[in-house]
This record gives structure tokens, sequence and C-alpha cells, in this order.
């Protein structure tokens, strides 16, 4: 593994990243050091992959419009799943970052993947505006204690398919863990439907968690830890409350649905050719 780069030495990788995109001919235009940076260190300094990740990230943006417009967190419907959610993003020992999501939706009256899924990019995006600090790697807790087979009868295989492909290799971040916590028995069923979907890395990094089982403390401290989970750093819903003050703080750049998105428009060149160049630099995803 590479080792870490003194402030110089990125800023100096961060410079060659933006000359690269800038020289490409259409690139999105609102792209801030602080993101450049999180792509190179995610990658742990290889270039290579760093713009091969931005280049990913770009191209699900540009060709998911059902998952990345009309998100303005004060709409009805986004109101309407962050209402059945209790979501969590905080710094733990280690230098770590952990993110929790849990579900409060008994019998899924209420739930929608396709808009959970709009939600996961919603917060991930204003955490990427907000947060400069970079950690050394992520630990995910996605709590299923609400889940039921009915989620066979929600589930989107196409989004499933855009949503692997973010998280696996566009989304810059160091994720290690994925630990399932107060999963029933039939989770096996669910987990088959994804499984086609995530790489042998990414299955290998899940770890499941019956109903009051301890065994999460094998890989997390309680001080690491909410209440909700036996630990001691505050309950899920406080931690929901600062999600939701990071929604409004960054409410104006997340309801642009252009954000972080491909320029599609240039003065010299046919609507034909500029699309014709989005497919071949940004490789649009043929996944229906």
């Amino acid at each position: 593994m590479t080792e870490a780069k003194s402030p110089e030495e990125l800023q100096e990788l961060v410079k060659q990243m933006r000359q690269w995109i800038d020289e490409l001919p259409q690139t999105p235009k609102d792209l801030d050091d602080k993101l450049l940076k999180r792509f190179i260190h995610s990658c742990y300094y290889d270039m290579d992959k760093a713009k091969a990740a931005a280049e990913l990230f770009f191209s699900i943006r540009n060709s998911s419009p059902e998952l990345f417009s009309n998100r303005d967190p004060e709409s009805p419907q986004m109101q309407k799943t962050l209402s059945i959610v209790n979501l969590a993003r905080f710094q733990i020992s280690g230098n770590r970052n952990l993110w929790i999501w849990q579900l409060n939706d008994p019998g899924l009256s209420k739930y929608d993947y396709i808009q959970d899924v709009k939600m996961f990019f919603l917060t991930t995006d204003a955490w990427l505006l907000d947060e400069e600090h970079l950690e050394d790697s992520d630990v995910v807790i996605m709590d299923v204690k609400d889940i039921t087979l009915r989620f066979l009868t929600k589930y989107n295989m196409s989004v499933a398919r855009k949503l692997a492909k973010y998280q696996e290799d566009a989304l810059p971040i160091r994720l290690k863990q994925i630990h399932l916590v107060n999963a029933p028995s039939f989770i096996d069923k669910i987990y088959g439907l994804m499984k086609p979907f995530l790489k042998q890395d990414i299955t290998n990094m899940l770890h499941f968690h019956p109903p009051k089982s301890d065994t999460l403390f094998k890989f997390l401290d309680k001080e690491d830890l909410p209440e909700d989970y036996g630990g001691t750093l505050g309950k899920m819903e406080d931690h929901m409350k600062d999600v939701m003050e990071l929604l409004n703080k960054k409410r104006e750049s997340l309801i642009c649905d252009d954000l972080w998105k491909v320029e599609k428009k240039t003065k010299d060149k046919s609507p034909k050719e500029q699309n014709s160049l989005v497919d071949t630099l940004f490789r649009t995803l043929t996944i229906d």
C-alpha cells in the first residue's frame, strides 16, 4: 500500500488531476480541490485508478437522471423516505469513518427502493460537499431489523446494478468492512439477489450479525458505536438530526440537477457529436 503523502505532495497530485480534467473536451465544471483530493486519497495515490474512478463517478451521474434529479430534501417524496430511516456518519478510532443506515419501517409500508437509493446519493453528496478530512478507512453498518420478504417485491435490479458499481468503483472512500446487523434468517434470499453484482472484494467485507448478537463487538469497540448498538456515542435519532442539518446546509447545491455531471453543451459540436464524445470518454453504463 502506498504511504500517505505530505500536504504538498497531495496538492501536486491534485494539480496533475485538474490538468487532466481540464484537457478533456467535456467535464464537470464544479469540481473543487476537496473532491479531487478524495479521489486521489481513496485510490491510495494511484493516479490512473483515481482518474478511472472519477470518470465512472461522472458517467453514472450523467446516465442516471432517475437517481440524481428532483431530489430536494424538503420535497414530500424525500421527506417520506427520510422519515423512515436514521442515518449517521462520523469519525471513530483509528482515523475511520463509520456510516450507519437504520431502517424504521416495520412491514415496509412506506419503503421505496429507488427513493432509498436516491437518498443514499443525496446524503453522500452532502458529505462530499462538506467534509475535508481524509480518513484511512470506512466502515458501514446496515440495520436490517425491519427488512421482510416483501423487500423482494420492491427491489429494482437495474438500479441495484448502478448502485453497486458506484459504491465499488466510483465513490471516493476506502471501504473496509460492511456489517448487516439484526439480520433475519431469510437474509440469504435477499443477499442472493445482490451477490451477482458484487465484486469478490466486497463480498469478503460482508459480515452478518443476527438479532441480539454481540458479534459486532469483534470488529468495533463500544466507544465507536451509538447506544442503539450497545455503544456510548449517543442515539441514532440524534445523529439523524445532524444529517438533516447537513442536508439543509448543502440544500442549494444538492437541488441542482447538474451537480458534478458532464457538461454536454459546446459551441462547436453538434448534439450528435457531443453525445458520441460523452459515450466514448465516460463509458456510459449499458445496464438495462
